[in-house]
C-alpha cells in the first residue's frame, strides 16, 4: 500500500477511490481542484466531476466517443478495473482518472503560437464532437437557443434598472458610475441584440441539432495545455453543453482579447487558425460579432450588484463592485475600435 502525502481530504478515501484503477499509487497531492497521482505507473491526475448522474454518463460517453474518432489532443483517461472511465464513491462523489499532462500553461498575452494552436485544437474538438448521442441515462446540458433569449432578458432587466433610479433619492458611487456610462452600455447591447436578432441564428441552431456536436463550455486559457509530447491539449470537460460552435470561439476569442487588449490582429489570427480547420461561414461570424458586441460581462456586474450578489460575488465589498466597473468601462475606446474593424473586415451588417 503506497504512501498518500494530502491534507484536506480524507487520506482513505482517496485511497479507496484510486484502488478501483489498476494502478499502484505512491503519492496524492492536491493541485488546485484535483489531485495529482504519483504512481509506479507514471503519474496521473484524479478528478472529481459532476456528482449527477446524468451528467457523468454524458460526459463517460463523449470521452468514450472521443476515443471512436481519434481526438487525441486531451488527457487521457484511464479505465476502471471495472472497464468504466468515471469511478463512484461511497459518498456520491464521481471521478475520472486521466494522464498528468507534462508541458506548460499557454500565453495567449504573449505568443501568437499558442493563440493559433488554441484554435486549431479546438476546431478539431468541434469536428470530433459530431454525430455523438449520449447513453441512455445520460443528459448533456442543452444551451441551444439561449442566447436570444439571454440577451432579451438582461436588455429588459438593464432599461428597468436605470429607470428606477430616476427615483432613487441619493446615488451611491455605483448608481453614479452606471449613469454616467449607461449610453454606451446601452448602445453596445442594442448593437448586439439587433444583429443577433436578424441573423441566422435560427439556422446554425438546426444545423447544430442536425451534426448532433457539442461544444466545450469554458475554452479559456486555463484549460488548454501546451503538452511536450502532443501539442495543445484541451482538457477540463466538466461543462459539456449542446450549443453552436460559435459559442465556444467566442469563449476563446473573448479569452484572448481581455489579454490582448482588444487587438484586432489576435482576432484574426485566431479565426484564421481555426478555419484553417473548420472554416466558419457568414452568419457564423455574424453571430459571433453580436456575442462581442454585447457588453455580457459588465451587465453580468450591474445585476450582480443590484438583483443577485450570487457565487463568488456574493460578499463582495461595493468598492469591489465599483473596481470592476471601472476596469470594464476603461476598456470603452479599444472595445469600439475593435468593433469597427470587425464589422468592416468581416462586412457584418452588409
Amino acid at each position: 500500500m503506497g504512501r498518500v502525502n494530502f491534507v484536506g481530504k480524507a487520506e482513505m478515501e482517496l485511497w479507496r477511490v484510486l484502488s478501483k484503477w489498476p494502478i499502484t499509487p505512491l503519492s496524492i497531492t492536491s493541485y488546485k481542484d484535483v489531485y495529482r497521482v504519483e504512481a509506479v505507473e507514471g503519474s496521473f491526475c484524479l478528478k472529481e466531476v459532476d456528482r449527477r448522474l446524468s451528467r457523468v454518463a454524458a460526459l463517460e460517453g463523449a470521452l468514450i466517443h472521443f476515443r471512436t474518432k481519434g481526438f487525441t489532443k486531451t488527457a487521457a483517461a484511464h479505465e476502471t478495473k471495472e472497464g468504466r472511465l468515471i469511478c463512484r464513491d461511497e459518498a456520491g462523489g464521481n471521478f475520472i482518472l486521466t494522464d498528468w499532462l507534462a508541458g506548460r500553461k499557454p500565453s495567449f498575452g504573449t505568443s501568437d503560437e499558442d493563440i493559433a494552436a488554441a484554435a486549431v485544437t479546438l476546431a478539431e474538438f468541434h469536428q470530433a464532437s459530431e454525430g455523438y448521442d449520449p447513453p441512455p441515462e445520460g443528459k448533456l446540458r442543452n444551451r441551444l437557443n439561449r442566447w436570444p433569449r439571454r440577451f432579451s432578458s438582461f436588455l429588459r432587466q438593464l432599461v428597468e434598472l436605470r429607470e428606477q433610479l430616476e427615483h432613487k433619492p441619493l446615488l451611491d458611487n455605483f448608481d453614479r458610475l452606471f449613469v454616467e456610462h449607461y449610453p454606451w452600455i446601452l448602445d453596445r447591447a442594442e448593437d448586439g441584440w439587433c444583429v443577433l436578432s436578424t441573423s441566422k441564428y435560427d439556422d446554425l441552431v438546426t444545423a447544430a441539432q442536425e451534426a448532433r456536436s457539442f461544444c466545450h463550455g469554458d475554452a479559456a486559457q486555463r484549460n488548454f495545455v501546451i503538452a511536450d509530447d502532443r501539442g495543445c491539449c484541451l482538457i477540463d470537460f466538466d461543462l459539456l453543453r449542446r450549443d453552436i460552435r460559435i459559442a465556444d470561439v467566442y469563449k476563446l476569442l473573448r479569452d484572448v482579447l481581455k489579454k490582448r487588449h482588444w487587438n484586432f490582429q489576435a482576432a484574426q489570427l485566431l479565426l484564421d487558425s481555426y478555419s484553417s480547420v473548420a472554416p466558419l461561414d457568414g452568419e457564423e461570424i455574424t453571430v459571433l460579432y453580436a456575442l462581442l458586441a454585447y457588453p455580457r460581462k459588465i451587465i453580468h456586474l450591474i445585476l450582480r450588484y443590484y438583483i443577485r450578489r450570487d457565487g463568488k460575488a456574493s460578499n463582495w465589498p461595493a468598492r469591489k463592485f465599483i473596481s470592476k466597473f471601472q476596469a470594464l468601462a476603461e476598456q470603452q475606446l479599444a472595445v469600439d475600435r475593435f468593433l469597427r474593424d470587425f464589422r468592416s473586415e468581416y462586412s457584418v451588417g452588409k
